[in-house]
């Protein structure tokens, strides 16, 4: 009743229920064509699930449409989904519900989101009473803390799509805040069993949350320092271990009942993760220097400069708190913070969101920086600070503006690339208007094929151009992503002269394939000719929509392709010029000239 009482606790309420709104604006933000593909993929497995009439069905995973055969993800945040779903009175297998249930899984994205805003404010607020600088402002910690959350621009983003980093980064910062609370707590099994759980859950969410293992082996050394009592503590960490256990296998059971598939997958995208599963939509971090390219995108983009900033400044000063005081259960924050990031770091594929387990913690040390560093401020006795009594309120105020309206103004600037129609839209609508229905239109694999539906428009309006593979199957799309052979070169020549219109919905490929010029010489020389106009198209229109608020653009055109690829691509729409100069074998010349390539 004392907390209800304060103003501090409407005021989190406040602020959490601020950022569910932020999160929730614009969800439909790509007009029911379901853009993101890791959502596309997990609301396909949703709506293919059903419920087995036996328990020999139920346990046999070649047979039980319970299993998803999907562990890419983890299996509760489908589960979760399909039964979500069924409550609110969706056919899982009726196609029409396909883009409600796509709804339904963001609006959940985002709740889990605004959770994470208020156990970061609680974790910030717990931390911050346990440490002696900041007692007396564990509040001001815990508010901030929440403030900063709420406008992060990767945080916001992601709340967008169902595509299970918001849930991962939930149930991390929850099992983190239970060991927190266990480390001195009167009731340790209480809250030791309660990681356990938080921990199965975020395993079962996705497996890369396995090294919380580490967070929850500190707090059981952390606490025996404390307490020194064996049995107690061994009981509570066996207590743990079985939860977590039944609830990664209660919401995962086909990780156990399909073990050697969970093992494959998992294993895949491990490869995958560490470069040696090669497949194209990871191309683009070839060259690409480990940790620095992570760092400059979580300080530029992912949490903004202003809290970015006081988050690396603030593990410096964490480090030399925990130099002075090694048994403070900051150690536990720190430990995450470092073993995760280093794990991430080193990974050759760098999307943003593997590092969004991480974001909730950094805020919190910034947090607790920034109030540090403010009663630095008014502490100081410095004489020249002390004649001009103005300055130091100055200091505190511009610090605060820096850092929390700093990561406002990004945080809403991104959120406003959902105030306009999404470029694909932008782009399809434009050939609607422009480009005469029956004209043959082509776009690049591994990306979309445009245009998409809109109003009474849809793509059947227009033709695909369509050619034979090197299997001998027909096919669409150019396959620029396909091996540099004079075969390819060839398929370009003879395929360009029959099209009115290549079509690029986003600059994936043109951005990655420049990254490994040995293996692409050709793809290279392609995209320098249709930019420069000489494979006889010119750029009709292009459409953009960058973060902008107050007339002020951030150009993220640098960012890391997943910032931008998914909500606010860059779209591109080239026309064949009017008299078209080139026979196939001119632009086979054009295309090969100077280039040594093998013939298939």
């Amino acid at each position: 009743m004392k907390l209800i009482a304060r103003w501090q606790f409407w005021l989190l309420i406040v602020l959490v229920l601020l950022g569910c709104g932020l999160r929730l604006y614009g969800l439909n933000w790509d007009a029911g064509d379901s853009f993101h593909p890791d959502e596309r993929q997990i609301l396909f497995h949703v709506t293919s699930l059903g419920w087995p009439t036996s328990w020999a069905e139920f346990v046999n995973p070649a047979l039980s449409p319970l299993n998803p055969q999907f562990f890419a993800y983890g299996s509760f945040p489908i589960y979760l989904l399909a039964v979500i779903g069924r409550v609110l009175g969706y056919n899982l297998h009726d196609a029409t519900n396909f883009f409600p249930l796509t709804l339904v899984g963001r609006v959940v994205s985002a709740i889990f989101d605004s959770g994470t805003i208020l156990v970061t404010a609680c974790l910030a607020g717990v931390l911050a009473r346990k440490t002696k600088q900041l007692q007396s402002q564990a509040w001001s910690v815990a508010l901030l803390a929440a403030a900063l959350l709420a406008f992060t621009p990767l945080h916001l983003q992601l709340s967008h799509f169902y595509a299970v980093d918001t849930l991962l980064a939930f149930f991390v910062v929850l099992t983190v805040f239970f060991c927190v609370l266990w480390v001195d707590s009167p009731r340790p099994f209480l809250w030791a069993l309660l990681a356990g759980v938080s921990y199965g859950l975020a395993m079962a969410t996705k497996f890369s949350a396995a090294p919380l293992v580490l967070p929850l082996l500190c707090a059981a050394w952390l606490r025996w320092q404390r307490y020194r009592r064996f049995f107690d503590l061994a009981l509570a960490l066996f207590g743990a271990a079985i939860l977590m256990m039944v609830a990664f296998f209660g919401t995962q059971p086909y990780a156990l009942l399909d073990m050697p598939a969970f093992i494959k997958q998992v294993s895949d995208q491990g490869n995958l993760a560490r470069g040696t599963l090669d497949l194209p939509y990871v191309r683009q971090f070839a060259g690409t220097l480990p940790f620095i390219y992570q760092g400059q995108n979580l300080l530029l983009w992912g949490m903004g400069i202003g809290a970015g900033t006081s988050a690396l400044i603030g593990c410096g000063w964490l480090a030399w708190l925990l130099w002075r005081n090694w048994q403070s259960s900051w150690l536990i924050v720190l430990l995450w913070v470092l073993v995760y990031s280093i794990i991430v770091g080193s990974f050759f594929v760098k999307f943003m969101r593997y590092l969004l387990p991480v974001y909730p913690f950094l805020i919190v040390i910034a947090s607790a920086f920034v109030i540090v560093l403010s009663q630095r401020i008014r502490w100081w006795k410095w004489p020249a600070l002390e004649r001009m009594s103005w300055l130091k309120p100055c200091l505190q105020v511009i610090i605060l503006l820096f850092v929390l309206g700093g990561t406002m103004f990004q945080g809403l600037a991104l959120l406003n690339v959902y105030s306009e129609p999404n470029t694909r839209i932008q782009a399809s609508n434009w050939i609607y208007q422009h480009i005469a229905p029956g004209s043959v239109l082509t776009y690049e694999q591994w990306d979309d094929a445009l245009p998409f539906p809109v109003g009474k428009h849809t793509p059947d309006e227009y033709k695909q151009a369509t050619y034979t593979d090197v299997n001998g199957q027909p096919t669409t799309g150019l396959d620029l992503y396909g091996d540099d052979t004079q075969a390819k070169a060839q398929q370009l020549a003879n395929l360009l002269p029959t099209v009115e219109a290549i079509t690029m919905p986003t600059d994936r490929l043109d951005k990655s394939i420049p990254r490994s010029p040995g293996r692409y010489p050709l793809t290279i020389r392609y995209y320098q000719l249709l930019f420069s106009g000489q494979l006889g198209f010119h750029l009709a229109a292009q459409f953009e929509n960058h973060p902008h608020l107050f007339g002020i653009t951030l150009d993220d055109s640098n960012a890391d392709e997943s910032y931008s690829v998914f909500d606010h691509p860059t779209a591109r729409i080239f026309v064949r010029d009017p008299h078209y100069p080139y026979t196939p074998q001119q632009l086979l010349a054009k295309l090969t000239s100077g280039l040594r390539l093998p013939d298939k």
